[in-house]
């Protein structure tokens, strides 16, 4: 049920980037940058932050990117987390190219409440901010890794914070 939710979802992410994909042309030798890259990946982390999800880049200027990203987990509830961020590129080493990263979203997390049964498990959202970076490898000109460190805060008093690596293979279209 929920590998199909996350099935599902990573569809959705990749249809709503559709649109945005095309080819871009360069007269020169050296192909223009991916335009959109799709990333479904899995996480591990602390204070339940391990999971499974997707994110989507799209380039809006030559080492710029927007990023969504979307995970779903399964700990203390079965929550979606979900962020828009800005994506820097730092200078490449070869095929490889370390980036920073940051923005805000929402999160779903679980709290324990008293009731007439004993404790509960209830489910609360959050306004996050998250802070990291990570590298991507080019593998060919579609497709490569991608391994993403990030550092997420929840607004509110019992709202979490959190530390995630995900590790993920990258595809794209749009360019090199």
């Amino acid at each position: 049920s929920h590998t199909m939710k996350l099935v599902c979802l990573v569809l959705l992410m990749a249809t709503l980037a559709g649109p945005d994909i095309a080819q871009a042309q360069d007269s020169g030798s050296q192909a223009a940058p991916l335009k959109v890259q799709i990333t479904p990946y899995v996480s591990v982390g602390s204070s339940a932050s391990s999971g499974a999800g997707a994110s989507v880049r799209w380039l809006v200027a030559p080492k710029l990117g927007i990023e969504v990203d979307t995970a779903l987990r399964e700990a203390e509830v079965t929550g979606l987390s979900s962020s828009v961020n800005l994506v820097y590129d730092l200078p490449s080493l070869g095929r490889v190219t370390p980036y920073v990263a940051g923005g805000v979203g929402v999160e779903q997390y679980g709290t324990l409440d008293q009731s007439p049964l004993g404790l509960v498990a209830v489910k609360k959202t959050a306004f996050t901010i998250n802070a990291g970076g990570g590298v991507r490898m080019r593998i060919d000109e579609k497709w490569g890794f991608r391994t993403d460190a990030r550092w997420s805060n929840g607004l509110g008093m019992q709202a979490p914070e959190r530390w995630r690596v995900y590790n993920g293979v990258t595809f794209g279209t749009g360019g090199r």
